[in-house]
């Protein structure tokens, strides 16, 4: 794993001037060279976000009840960036486009943010390591409804 460093990110664009902290976890930023094309196939299979990604993220939101949030951003996905947010009505929010400064940010929040960056980052590295990726066909069955001519 290559040293991460936190990073300002502007949360829409960048006419909105509204920036939060962030890490660049572009995969030739973060992973061992020898790693990287293996973990660019790994960003297709599905089951490495559902199954590794997501629940590290997960787990930080529930942390902090979403009042601060995780989320991946940019064009390619690859900055982590983090939003306020929250529980209202039993729903979860994000406010993103709000401006988020460093002082805002108690202490925790951050250490735990690096904490998540860096679990998501060794998590790419391990797969990468232990798991080979295999094509497998499978057949669905599905009902759909049609028209039929007719009483």
């Amino acid at each position: 794993m290559q040293p991460l460093k936190r990073i300002r990110y502007y949360t829409m664009n960048s006419w909105n001037l509204s920036k939060s902290l962030a890490y660049n976890l572009k995969v030739y930023n973060v992973i061992d060279q020898k790693l990287q094309s293996k973990v660019y196939d790994l960003l297709s299979v599905d089951e490495v976000y559902q199954d590794y990604i997501n629940p590290l993220i997960y787990e930080f939101d529930r942390k902090y009840n979403y009042e601060w949030q995780a989320k991946f951003n940019g064009r390619s996905g690859g900055y982590l960036v983090l939003y306020r947010g929250g529980i209202k009505e039993g729903r979860i929010f994000c406010k993103a486009g709000h401006n988020i400064e460093d002082d805002e940010v108690p202490l925790e929040v951050k250490r735990d943010f690096r904490r998540l960056a860096i679990s998501i980052v060794k998590t790419a590295e391990a797969l990468a390591k232990d798991y080979t990726i295999e094509i497998e066909t499978i057949t669905i069955y599905k009902d759909i409804q049609v028209l039929k001519k007719g009483a």
